[in-house]
């Protein structure tokens, strides 16, 4: 009986405890999928475990040896319990294990590490994508491709997911075992999906996530798509709509930084510098938009491997060709045509890539113009490119560019003189040639050492040059009575002038990207620079003839006629450092020695910056950047002019210097959207200004006698907010400035500080795109300048000997009024049977605003009549002065048809 009795009690004991088990097994799964809010700071591993024991029920085991590097920070919403444990210990060598009610934390054994590398293509022409992101989903690190398309990624053995995005491309997915180092060459598909077109950023490079500040990544189809002048798209034009970019001059693709001149921007075509980046005197830059893939603006904030300029670094590349299919585009406008083609030599081993543009205003003009005066100008932009890929490893790219001006003017003049007893004929022939424009070759060579360390090396030749030729020629022949020609009573006399000026350069640069881990991106190299600058060549021939005799035959060179040369060494080093989740550094050294005539300039230039994430979409950064610059641009003129002289430093004129700082504050937390606002100090030392009354155009004779050595200061507000996705897409920038100039010796405004001449207090600028579908899409862009500054006498005063002189209070003492201009575009694409085809409608300042553009005094005397006592009638002359101010681009609407094919 006993017996029985204890057999039921134990099924009863073991019934109960099963019906536990399977009652509690629901409840603690339950538990897992619970969702918290959940928060705390600066917690040890105990405080954190009792605090989530008392949230969710759920009990901790772990032994002693278990620790916390650091104290645990956490601040979630709607986290399930896994998740939130995945937060706490994603940087801590600690592993957890859920079981039943029970959380199991154990040590995390040391993983080996490996590196997974390669290049980032496009799926169709295998270009190369530069600044494509590369995201491991389950780690959250990442990193973005150089500007060749590699990159390259350190992660912990194990199951790895990487994720892999670029602007205006299909996210690309891959999952893998990660168990050596692995080399993966993506090719990501363009996305055709309409609402999801991103302009202006790159969030990895220069947005919030990047360390770097006032830099812009500005995409070629935004360039394509901003209205501008005879419906030219210009990428110099396209940047003066960013926030602290001035135009300078009203319409023409002058860049003012921040403050800074028009030679302190180191403008770089795939790494090479360029002298003279205009056309037709600046209303047109030379870069082509279908020969270029992507552009990049640092405002401040240089990464250590720039150098050479103080305010501002325009980094453009070019296309590398077509691997796979031949295409290419056919574009017809008002002022010029353009050819862009690109295809493979070699499948998948060679590609070309050809773009040729010219104007042909000269080719219509022709027939009207008369037969004794010809006009003739034009203007034409070459660039060629091939890229051959040896193997994975190695890749060699052979650039050309090759840019002109030409403007001549011929005339001819004969008439016969019957007058006397001698009769002759004369005859009358001048003509002037000015040509102007940059070459440059190039050849690159991309070496990947190993999956962590990449290598590019550089050798260029550049070149540019002016030349003007003017001649002039004079006959003339006797004859007698009857007309027969008498050689006794020829003269002749003829001159001609040659002037060139320039500078080309040898270089040679090496640069190496390093990834040793994911948090250290590391980026060293050296360059070498031998510069020749011609400031002026000046050679001129006089030719007399009399009578069938030579009387005069001269040749004459100019004293100034020299060269110039110049040696430029710089090694670089940057570190771009990740410090924790929210801390970033990216820190630098620029070294630069700069030897002419005997004398050397050495320099060590620090570049630091910080980023700081308060949130995942708020962010603020700060940056310091000190920049050098050893070569200077000789200009009397207020827009570019292919006179302006090239030199560099000397005994007595020293580097120019900036010390730049900035800090700032970026937000994304409204979808679309982007908001930064930035602010800005710049000191500028031994900047040049032409003394009092002093002027070059074109001569560089004496120049260092005629400028000053002074100081300069500029600091703003930028403001910047973009919609960067949908199918209306843009920005609206706000910028209050100031800037100004002091030189302490009195040679210049007699010692007192005054405003630069681009200082402009506020600038707006409004850009919008709107697709109405995928067959029209608009652009619009409204500027507003306040006026900028010049120097316009306020009277004139009588000297003792009786002259006339101007009185001017002091320098830049007139404001010009403020300017504003509206440019609308649209586009009207078809898709046809073998290719595309795009007509645009532009109107340049469509309301026709007359901002002026040159300002003047124009003198006239005005006659008035009276009577004088006697009777007779008296003029009494009054002198009125006047102030011009004309305007050069009024409203000009333009078509343009493109074919791509």
């Amino acid at each position: 009986m006993n017996y029985y009795l204890y057999c039921l009690r134990r099924l009863f004991r073991l019934i109960l405890l099963l019906w536990i088990v399977f009652r509690i097994a629901p409840l603690a799964a339950q538990d897992r999928a619970v969702r918290l809010d959940f928060r705390i700071s600066q917690a040890t591993l105990d405080t954190f475990v009792r605090q989530l024991e008392d949230s969710t029920g759920f009990s901790f085991i772990y032994s002693e040896k278990i620790r916390l590097r650091k104290p645990v920070t956490l601040d979630v919403s709607r986290q399930t319990i896994g998740e939130i444990l995945q937060l706490a210990f994603e940087k801590e060598a600690i592993t957890f294990k859920i079981s039943g009610t029970h959380i199991l934390l154990g040590e995390q054994t040391v993983s080996s590490k490996y590196t997974v590398s390669g290049y980032i293509t496009d799926a169709v022409s295998s270009e190369t994508l530069i600044g494509a992101n590369i995201l491991e989903a389950r780690r959250h690190a990442g990193t973005s491709t150089n500007p060749f398309g590699f990159y390259s990624l350190t992660l912990p053995e194990g199951e790895t997911e990487l994720l892999y995005s670029y602007l205006g491309y299909e996210t690309g997915h891959c999952r893998f075992v990660l168990s050596r180092d692995t080399v993966m060459n993506i090719r990501l598909r363009t996305d055709n999906r309409l609402e999801e077109v991103v302009v202006l950023s790159n969030k990895k490079e220069t947005g919030i996530r990047a360390t770097a500040m006032s830099t812009l990544d500005i995409p070629m189809t935004q360039i394509r798509n901003t209205p501008a002048i005879l419906g030219e798209a210009d990428i110099l034009k396209t940047i003066q709509l960013m926030p602290g970019v001035q135009a300078g001059t009203e319409g023409f693709s002058g860049l003012y930084v921040r403050g800074g001149g028009p030679d302190q921007n180191l403008i770089l075509l795939d790494g090479i510098p360029i002298y003279n980046a205009d056309h037709m005197l600046g209303v047109f830059s030379i870069f082509t938009p279908e020969a270029m893939k992507k552009v990049t603006l640092f405002k401040g904030s240089f990464p250590a491997r720039y150098g050479g300029r103080l305010s501002s670094i325009v980094d453009i590349r070019t296309n590398d060709g077509d691997m796979q299919n031949y295409h290419g585009t056919v574009s017809v406008g008002f002022l010029t045509s353009k050819l862009h083609l690109e295809g493979p030599i070699l499948k998948d081993k060679t590609s070309f890539c050809l773009t040729g543009r010219r104007t042909y205003l000269d080719l219509v003009a022709r027939p009207f113009l008369p037969e004794d005066k010809k006009y003739n100008y034009y203007f034409y932009d070459i660039n060629a490119k091939i890229n051959h890929k040896f193997s994975g490893r190695s890749r060699l790219f052979l650039s050309f560019y090759k840019g002109k001006d030409h403007y001549d003017y011929k005339q001819d003049k004969e008439y016969d003189n019957n007058y006397d007893y001698n009769p002759r004929m004369y005859l009358y022939n001048s003509r002037i040639d000015f040509n102007w424009g940059n070459t440059i070759a190039a050849g690159r060579w991309n070496y990947v050492f190993n999956s962590k360390l990449f290598s590019n090396t550089t050798v260029a030749y550049n070149h540019y040059q002016m030349g003007m030729a003017d001649s002039y020629r004079k006959e003339i022949t006797g004859a007698d009575k009857n007309g027969t020609v008498m050689t006794d009573y020829n003269e002749s006399f003829v001159y001609n002038s040659d002037y060139r000026s320039g500078i080309h350069d040898w270089s040679f640069r090496t640069d190496f990207d390093y990834m040793p881990v994911p948090n250290h991106h590391i980026k060293y190299g050296a360059s070498y620079l031998y510069h020749t600058f011609r400031p002026e060549v000046t050679t001129s021939r006089v030719k007399e003839a009399a009578n069938g005799q030579t009387a005069q035959d001269t040749v004459y060179n100019d004293s100034s006629n020299s060269y110039l040369h110049g040696h430029e060494f710089s090694l670089y080093a940057e570190d771009n450092i990740d410090i924790g989740d929210r801390l970033s550094l990216n820190a630098g050294l620029h070294l630069s020695l700069f030897s002419t005539q005997g004398k050397g300039y050495l320099s060590a230039q620090p570049r630091i910056s910080a980023r700081y994430r308060f949130q995942n979409d708020f962010a603020a950064k700060a940056s310091f950047t000190q920049m050098e610059q050893y070569v200077h641009l000789l200009s009397s003129s207020p827009i570019s002019l292919p006179t302006d002289l090239w030199v560099p430093v000397t005994k007595e004129i020293r580097p120019m210097r900036s010390f730049q700082y900035a800090a700032g504050a970026y937000y994304t937390g409204v979808k679309g959207w982007e908001f930064s606002l930035e602010s800005y100090y710049k000191d500028m030392r031994n900047v040049l200004e032409y003394q009092d009354g002093a002027t070059f155009f074109g001569s560089s004779g004496g120049w260092q006698e005629k400028v000053e050595m002074g100081r300069g200061r500029s600091f703003g507000l930028e403001i910047l907010a973009q919609k960067t996705i949908g199918k209306t897409t843009g920005w609206l920038g706000y910028t209050i400035a100031k800037s100004d100039r002091q030189f302490k010796n009195g040679t210049v405004n007699n010692g007192e500080r005054f405003p630069y001449k681009y200082d402009r207090r506020h600038n707006i600028n409004l850009c919008i795109n709107h697709a109405f579908s995928k067959k029209t899409d608009v652009g619009i862009t409204w500027i507003f300048n306040t006026g900028g500054t010049a120097t316009v006498a306020e009277q004139r005063t009588g000297t003792a000997s009786g002259n006339l002189i101007d009185y001017i209070s002091h320098r830049n003492n007139y404001r010009l009024p403020v300017s504003h201009r509206l440019n609308l575009s649209v586009n009207f694409h078809k898709k046809l049977r073998r290719g595309t085809q795009t007509w645009n409608i532009s109107i340049y300042n469509a309301y026709n605003a007359m901002t002026p553009n040159l300002i003047y005094k124009e003198e006239e005397y005005i006659g008035v009549q009276h009577i004088k006592p006697d009777g007779n009638y008296d003029t009494l002359w009054k002198r009125k002065t006047r102030l011009i101010k004309q305007t050069l681009l009024p409203c000009v609407p333009s078509i343009t048809y493109t074919y791509r094919f």
